[in-house]
């Protein structure tokens, strides 16, 4: 059986948990919500999974084997663990399913090193049991709140915005649009990953903050101009390497930029809604 098999199939289980939410529900915006807890997985992943270099990924996909594991990463912290969080805030469930959940992906995570399609560097069996445990706790409190006031709006969307935009930045680093070099990291994929994960959130920050403090289009039309000003410095310094023609790179940028802004407003629309 090929590696990626079972990944694809943790990902097919991630989108009926989520289409089940949002047909149920009869609510398209709760795919926002789910958003909003990818990103927060994404946080926690710069420190437990870059930094920390926990655990790798072997789906076999892509051939660097650094973007191959970040793949697997994203399967994981994009799809699985905020879909189950979503199901866990959305019906506020009890501890014992939380307690089912941990359970589940514990015995996934010893299934996938069985496989060998997953190996551990200092990560251990409790410490996914004990983290599932606090993010489907999290997820549930944090929809109260946001339910009851309006102060976790900015988060909730940012956090949204930068699971979006870092997405869509390694995507470029796998099709090999550009890649970020700093030398953090003696591996330069690490390197990428980790310097776009930084500036997926800054740029995150920008879409969110021209969303909440201008009405006005062509205001908030200073974002994908903003985020993408952030990357000149760094191309004229070389630590932004851009693999296609600087012209093309620039159109490619601006219109998914321009798409980027245009999911904020709407999330930004959603998470008010459900706030009020």
């Amino acid at each position: 059986m090929p590696n990626y098999v079972p990944y694809f199939i943790l990902i097919i289980i991630s989108l009926i948990l989520l289409s089940v939410v949002i047909i149920h529900k009869k609510q398209f915006g709760f795919i926002v919500l789910f958003l909003s807890f990818s990103g927060m997985v994404y946080v926690a992943e710069i420190f437990v999974m870059i930094i920390g270099n926990s655990y790798v990924y072997n789906p076999e996909v892509l051939s660097v084997e650094y973007y191959d594991h970040a793949l697997g990463a994203i399967v994981s912290n994009f799809f699985i663990i905020p879909s189950l969080g979503l199901v866990a805030a959305v019906y506020q469930l009890r501890v014992r399913w939380c307690v089912l959940f941990a359970l589940t992906l514990v015995g996934v995570e010893w299934l996938f090193e069985w496989l060998n399609i997953y190996h551990t560097n200092w990560w251990r069996y409790e410490y996914t049991l004990i983290s599932v445990l606090t993010f489907c706790s999290l997820t549930k409190l944090w929809l109260r709140i946001l339910q009851r006031g309006k102060w976790l709006i900015f988060l909730s969307v940012w956090m949204q915005g930068w699971a979006c935009a870092g997405t869509v930045m390694y995507i470029m680093s796998v099709a090999t649009i550009r890649h970020y070099e700093i030398g953090v990291f003696e591996n330069v994929y690490r390197d990428d990953i980790f310097i776009l994960s930084i500036m997926g959130l800054m740029k995150g920050l920008i879409f969110v903050v021209a969303i909440l403090c201008f009405k006005k289009l062509y205001w908030r039309l200073l974002a994908p101009i903003m985020v993408y000003g952030i990357d000149l410095p760094l191309y004229y310094f070389g630590v932004l390497v851009v693999e296609i023609p600087f012209w093309l790179y620039t159109i490619i940028y601006l219109v998914l930029a321009i798409l980027l802004l245009w999911w904020t407003h709407y999330a930004y629309s959603f998470i008010r809604k459900i706030s009020t």
